[in-house]
């Protein structure tokens, strides 16, 4: 797993796959006390370079909880290990993906699906987003 700060955002890259298509798929946990209803981020993203007439894309399906939930969703996806609720939550997830839960092997919005069921059964107030961007050569 790879840790990245910028500031009060944390994020811990989950899974990094450069798949044949020249995608490069990635699941990744931000943790941004700033971000406040928003400050837990679980993203599925799919990052398709330039290919011949494709000038490229790349998509995001994104569960968000509030920061303030966080020492719960730790404890839901890592009873009883120490350690800060950031670690401990990204360490959660990490075993789910070296389990094959969550992984490359889902289809599309597998991952969020999957993510978003265990914070609801967490308890914890949870929302999806979609995001996307096409590249345009003009």
């Amino acid at each position: 797993m790879e840790i990245e700060e910028y500031g009060s955002q944390w994020r811990a890259t989950l899974l990094r796959v450069h798949r044949e298509s020249d995608c490069i798929f990635k699941l990744t946990l931000l943790v941004d006390p700033e971000r406040g209803a928003e400050g837990i981020v679980f993203t599925e993203f799919y990052d398709y370079g330039p290919l011949g007439d494709d000038p490229g894309r790349e998509y995001g399906y994104s569960v968000q909880a509030p920061y303030a939930v966080l020492d719960v969703l730790a404890d839901a996806y890592s009873p009883g290990i120490a350690g800060p609720a950031r670690q401990r939550l990204a360490g959660g997830l990490a075993t789910l993906v070296d389990e094959g839960v969550l992984g490359d092997g889902l289809a599309l919005k597998g991952n969020q699906e999957k993510v978003l069921a265990g914070f609801q059964a967490a308890g914890v107030p949870a929302k999806t987003s979609t995001w996307f961007w096409m590249n345009s050569r003009g």
